[in-house]
């Protein structure tokens, strides 16, 4: 957690009390809201070395063009000076400090009509279609890193390359090995946000309203829709056995598809990528639950036995992953 001393440096550079500050959450990155001339605002805290402030600075320039072209996401503030970034070293830690406008709206919830169902599908889709055609069309400035490009994961936990979990490793490398060699052309592969899920997005009277850009990077348009569809599954399904999973996952791409192809256009061939790229989501996921895990059952979280439970019932029963099978 951040020191009141750091949150302190990060108030008065972006100009506001920090008494009104109040703690969101704490998973990649930290976050709060504060308000700020009586509107409210979302304070991010990255624990990032120096030299990736341009990438995050990439990461704001992006959310500018996206918004200024009609997509619905939460603009960043700048500092008190016209930075959109504040660097700060805390306890020999470094943190880097951008602060948002908080969207307008509420957080899914399935047992809410308004806040869940095919609506709420197709303007996600229609969100992302759109964007997925302004990423077409975007320039970095010369000024400006890029953003990373999609390469393969480095799975250095010596725990997960033994036993069981050793066949969910050669699977991942094998679907890399496939995915590295799929084109990449621009009407299929560019900026994606990379983690459009739905703890990322708020909604207002059905609009979709897209935040937490941090995880952009240059891949394939068929891997963010991908990614969506494997935590709305996640998610969003009442039920948890298999076939109401599948049947929810047939009806969510349906209506998302509906309204992406309002923005967007993907051909038949890459919409056919769309499951392998799913079950390369939910692979990715074990990988990420357990990458810093120490090979002691005893010191795992709910969450992290939860992927351990899933991927040894999929081990043993020789089916692979659809999807629809690692919970939050």
């Amino acid at each position: 957690m951040a020191s009141s001393k750091l949150l302190l440096k990060a108030a008065e550079s972006f100009e506001f009390h920090v008494g009104t500050l109040v703690f969101l959450s704490n998973s990649t990155n930290e976050v709060y809201r504060f308000t700020k001339d009586n509107q409210s605002y979302i304070l991010r805290l990255s624990q990032k070395s120096h030299e990736y402030v341009p990438k995050i600075r990439a990461e704001v320039d992006w959310v500018y063009y996206l918004v200024k072209n009609g997509v619905r996401a939460s603009l960043p503030i700048q500092t008190c000076n016209n930075e959109l970034t504040a660097i700060f070293c805390d306890e020999d830690k470094w943190y880097i400090a951008t602060a948002f406008h908080e969207a307008a709206g509420r957080f899914f919830d399935k047992n809410n009509e308004q806040l869940w169902g095919p609506k709420i599908f197709r303007n996600w889709g229609e969100t992302m279609g759109r964007m997925h055609r302004l990423s077409k069309s975007y320039e970095v400035s010369d000024i400006l890193v890029k953003r990373d490009s999609w390469s393969r994961r480095s799975i250095n936990n010596p725990h997960l390359q033994q036993g069981s979990f050793n066949v969910l490793l050669e699977q991942l490398i094998s679907m890399e090995s496939t995915i590295d060699s799929l084109p990449r052309c621009c009407d299929s592969f560019g900026l994606i946000h990379h983690d459009f899920h739905p703890y990322n997005f708020f909604i207002d009277n059905s609009e979709i309203t897209v935040f937490d850009f941090d995880d952009s990077i240059y891949g394939w348009f068929s891997l963010d829709i991908a990614i969506a569809a494997t935590h709305a599954v996640w998610w969003g399904v009442h039920a948890e056995d298999r076939v109401t999973k599948s049947r929810f996952a047939q009806l969510f791409l349906c209506e998302f598809l509906m309204g992406y192809e309002k923005e967007h256009h993907l051909t038949e061939y890459w919409k056919q990528t769309i499951p392998m790229f799913m079950e390369y989501r939910n692979i990715c996921s074990f990988f990420w639950w357990l990458s810093e895990w120490n090979g002691d059952e005893s010191c795992l979280t709910e969450n992290q036995q939860n992927a351990i439970n899933h991927a040894v019932m999929l081990i043993e029963s020789g089916l692979p992953f659809d999807g629809c099978d690692i919970q939050r």
